[in-house]
């Protein structure tokens, strides 16, 4: 059965990600969508706006099986979520890797991926990172390719140089974006927003949303969190109980700084001014935002790993069920796990531990243990 793995965040799944769901197929010509998903916090350092068990049901209008990306990964930047979005896709058998970028050139991000990496063993760029200047700052000062600008390209990038570091046999994908950028904050096209826009009109209250995802999917659009005054609290209460030296084995923690989270959270009034106070010409909003939620969620540079033990399905149609059989069957050693429990609950500690922080933080009750492996026996592509 061939299969093509889609790395990716639904948060939350739209019209935009159906497309691509619906393209790769056809342009791999896969029997089977592999979607390895972010679980209940996301790539841009929040927590998603509904759980990951609601999210993983969503993305059924369009894919055949849902794989939780590990935590770690999640709330990385660009190159470690890509090694853990790759890497689950070869413990899957994954034969494609399909992924959306602006350039729409596979052989354009490939070359630039193969810069990247030779640039990356160069003394300039060492004595820039010795510097404390960003990667993302780094590139821009020191190659002169557009491409590496815009942020579906570069995280499509980041997977192309995952792919040529592991030597994998897995074949690269692209689709051009259409319609909407990005970060695009307002909708503008009858059928397809960001997810940034999205998620604007469901704060707002507004049913603008209500085109621009599957109209099956409309009964799971429901108690979405966005509560940033809750969020601040929570961070509040858990950076308070910190001093420096705990908070410096704090995973992407770095530089100090821990002496600037302490001294702002002292005086911050909310969410956005705490986020104002920490802000530097080193580091983005999101890279603070993820920092934040390792925290938050007392993730440590000791739980960082750099493989696969196991995979946690969240939701299959039939297709997909049908392919872990397969899987299963031809690769008998790995870990496809559909339920939780006690004798394989070791696998998937930090994601047990982030379902239980979302929940007492979103008043919600869906846990690791008590919400089993959704099955969809229709398939909807």
């Amino acid at each position: 059965m061939k299969s093509v793995a889609l790395i990716t965040e639904y948060n939350p799944f739209h019209n935009g990600h159906l497309y691509h769901a619906q393209t790769a197929k056809k342009m791999t010509q896969a029997d089977i969508t592999i979607a390895i998903m972010s679980g209940h916090f996301v790539m841009r350092g929040m927590p998603a706006m509904f759980n990951k068990f609601q999210r993983a049901r969503m993305a059924l209008a369009g894919v055949d099986l849902v794989i939780e990306l590990p935590l770690i990964g999640a709330l990385s930047s660009s190159d470690y979520f890509a090694k853990m979005g790759v890497l689950m896709a070869e413990y899957l058998s994954a034969d494609a890797l399909c992924f959306g970028s602006e350039d729409g050139n596979i052989d354009h991000l490939q070359q630039a991926a193969t810069q990247l990496l030779s640039f990356e063993n160069t003394a300039t760029y060492h004595q820039a990172i010795k510097e404390g200047k960003t990667y993302a700052r780094i590139v821009a000062e020191s190659l002169e390719n557009n491409i590496m600008r815009e942020p579906n390209n570069i995280l499509g990038i980041a997977y192309l140089k995952q792919l040529q570091i592991l030597n994998s046999s897995i074949t690269p994908y692209t689709i051009q974006r259409q319609h909407t950028q990005h970060h695009q904050q307002n909708i503008n096209h009858e059928t397809f927003a960001s997810g940034s826009a999205i998620r604007e009109s469901l704060i707002k209250g507004s049913t603008t949303w209500h085109d621009m995802v599957p109209e099956v999917n409309h009964h799971l659009f429901n108690m979405p969190f966005y509560d940033q005054q809750r969020l601040f609290d929570f961070l509040k209460l858990t950076i308070s109980q910190h001093d420096a030296r705990s908070l410096s084995r704090i995973y992407t923690m770095s530089e100090g700084f821990e002496h600037r989270l302490i001294k702002c959270i002292q005086s911050a009034t909310s969410y956005d001014n705490l986020m104002q106070q920490l802000k530097t010409k080193r580091y983005t909003y999101t890279h603070i935002q993820r920092v934040l939620m390792n925290v938050l969620l007392n993730i440590v540079k000791d739980d960082v790993t750099h493989t696969i033990d196991a995979a946690r399905v969240l939701a299959m149609s039939a297709q997909g069920q049908a392919y872990l059989k397969w899987l299963k069957q031809n690769a008998p050693d790995r870990q496809i796990i559909t339920n939780i429990n006690q004798s394989n609950v070791s696998f998937f500690t930090n994601e047990i531990k982030a379902t239980n922080i979302y929940n007492v933080l979103t008043g919600q009750t869906q846990t690791d243990f008590n919400t089993p492996v959704f099955i969809d026996n229709y398939n909807k592509v």
